[in-house]
């Protein structure tokens, strides 16, 4: 895996390498964009509660499980390290990137029932095999007007799909972000990234591409037709030319402090097409654009985690610039990867206080408090997999408790959340009015 510094934090460091370590060590043996796009319906609110329990849980054969693969070989029934939303095909078709095992696992309808098996895979031969090949680091994964996007992370590129994929046999149409499949260049230009996080396809024929080590997005206003198409616009950067974190005066020089317009490791994005919002993972915030960029280095509109686009230090909910003993309903601390609207609600996976954050109303005003918290009790607790909520890590996991979550999607009545720390998908259900 490439190494990522991410302004000191290293998220995956601090997952993979450190806190799954701790849980090994101390255990016992939408599609593409939300809905709305498009001039479609939106749908009903979920009712969702604090700490609620997840109906379901995928990749492990309970709640307290927390081993990759099952503390065995993997399987159509297995996951091993997961980032990224998972996303549901029109023909409800459920796919999840198993990034570390190098593969996308499908299903052919939403799991009702704990250890679900697999109906077909992608980029590997069969369920056993895991080594790097056609797929290296797969993350999220988008679906929109019957094509279906994936970032093949470890590749520093984008596949695209132009039919949604329904059997093992599926290979991507166009690479974007390469000038063909077999390229791995990290170029600061318009047509290369460096460690993309995810990707979003619009209703209306966009294609959002976090391109996170080059601290900028990516814009294409129509979908790219032929490999290594260059995008149309970026975020967070003048131009195609600068790469540099928080650099708002373009002069090559990371600044002290971001503003409306720089960004520090974007790590996930949102868009119906005509709003957009963007995880700014490095400034432990979330920009929303109200209405979609249609200019270079063009400036967020609305800032979530902090109460002006100048600051960026986590769970500073008192603002002296300092990071608190506890984070609060409107403080974040390295969202990474996961963030899904389903058009009335906006839900943002709060990876380093290991909880999933629910606005019931798309946020109109900077530094708003979210509504509902999954994961911890209430906003005040932090510690992963800590069901008896005493402030540390339990030796398994829960129903209701998460380890460093790093997905969450919108699908009908429910919420899928990817629980990386844990190897597993959760499905939240709402509950009844």
């Amino acid at each position: 895996m490439q190494n990522k510094d991410l302004v000191n934090m290293a998220p995956r460091g601090l997952t993979v390498l450190g806190l799954a370590a701790t849980l090994t060590l101390s255990a016992c043996g939408g599609g593409g964009g939300g809905g709305g796009g498009g001039g479609a319906p939106l749908p009903p609110k979920l009712k969702l509660s604090n700490f609620q329990p997840a109906a379901v849980v995928i990749g492990q054969a309970d709640f307290a499980g927390i081993r990759p693969n099952q503390n065995g070989e993997p399987d159509a029934n297995t996951l091993r390290g997961l980032y990224g939303n998972p996303a549901v095909s029109a023909s409800g078709t459920l796919f999840i990137s198993d990034y570390d095992n190098n593969r996308v696992l499908a299903y052919n309808g939403i799991p009702t029932a704990n250890n679900a098996v697999a109906d077909f895979v992608l980029g590997q031969p069969d369920f056993t095999t895991t080594a790097p090949g056609e797929l290296n680091g797969p993350q999220q994964i988008s679906i929109a007007g019957g094509k279906m996007a994936m970032v093949d992370y470890d590749s520093n590129r984008v596949f695209l799909y132009n039919t949604v994929p329904s059997d093992a046999g599926a290979e991507p149409d166009i690479v974007v972000g390469q000038t063909d499949p077999d390229s791995w260049n990290t170029d600061c230009d318009a047509i290369h990234v460096d460690t993309p996080e995810t990707v979003d396809i619009t209703g209306n024929g966009k294609l959002v591409v976090t391109d996170s080590d080059h601290n900028r997005v990516l814009i294409w206003n129509s979908l790219p037709t032929t490999h290594g198409q260059p995008a149309d616009l970026v975020l967070g950067q003048a131009d195609f030319t600068h790469c540099e974190p928080n650099d708002d005066d373009q002069n090559g020089v990371e600044e002290e402090t971001p503003t409306a317009r720089s960004l520090a490791y974007p790590a996930g994005s949102w868009t119906d097409g005509n709003r957009l919002i963007v995880v700014d993972g490095a400034n432990n915030r979330v920009l929303i654009w109200n209405s979609f960029p249609t200019s270079n280095f063009q400036p967020a509109d609305i800032v979530i985690g902090q109460p002006d686009f100048s600051r960026n230090i986590h769970n500073d909910d008192d603002q002296d610039g300092e990071p608190d003993e506890a984070p609060s309903a409107r403080t974040l601390y390295y969202p990474y990867d996961g963030v899904d609207s389903n058009g009335r609600q906006l839900a943002i996976a709060d990876s380093g206080n290991a909880r999933v954050l629910i606005w019931n109303s798309f946020p109109t005003s900077n530094f708003q408090p979210a509504d509902v918290v999954l994961g911890q009790s209430d906003f005040t607790h932090y510690a992963p997999n800590d069901d008896d909520q005493d402030g540390t890590l339990d030796s398994a996991a829960s129903a209701r408790a998460m380890a460093y979550p790093t997905g969450v999607r919108f699908y009908q009545d429910k919420l899928l959340v990817a629980d990386e720390g844990n190897n597993r998908v959760l499905i939240f259900q709402s509950q009844e009015p």
